[in-house]
């Protein structure tokens, strides 16, 4: 399994970097992070969309997509890669959230709960998400229900 995670932001030196190595250390799976300053002079929905990997199934994380469980998450992953996608994309909006004009590359919008979390958070809870879900598709006992 390939994933690439398009983040809008810049995550600095610090306890939540040090959390998203410590997961991508932990993944079987290969991780690209894709960083889009905030700050950029062109349109951030216009950067977002030259970074998806072509042919990648992509996923947006958003307070307004459907609030699934870890073992949701990890039979959505695997449904995927038993029809042969491999590559996910998962997109994190910067603080004003992601742009309309990237609606026509989303192919599903999850959130993780109901709360609206801070943008660099949340890549720290989908590294987290991403080794459950391996865990829990290995049996292993990290998941415990």
């Amino acid at each position: 399994m390939q994933i690439t995670i398009i983040a809008g932001g810049v995550l600095k030196s610090g306890p939540l970097n040090d959390l998203v190595q410590e997961y991508e250390k932990r993944l079987s799976w290969k991780v690209t992070i894709k960083e889009i300053p905030e700050n950029s002079h062109k349109n951030l929905g216009d950067l977002f969309i030259e970074k998806i990997p072509q042919g990648a199934f992509v996923v947006a994380l958003d307070e307004r997509g459907d609030d699934i469980s870890s073992v949701q998450f990890a039979a959505f992953i695997e449904a995927k890669r038993i029809v042969g996608r491999s590559h996910l994309c998962f997109l994190i909006g910067p603080a004003d959230g992601l742009s309309l004009s990237l609606d026509p590359y989303i192919h599903k919008t999850i959130a993780f709960g109901k709360p609206t979390w801070p943008h660099l958070m949340v890549r720290v809870l989908l590294m987290e998400q991403l080794y459950r879900v391996q865990q829990i598709l290995a049996g292993h006992p990290y998941h415990r229900i």
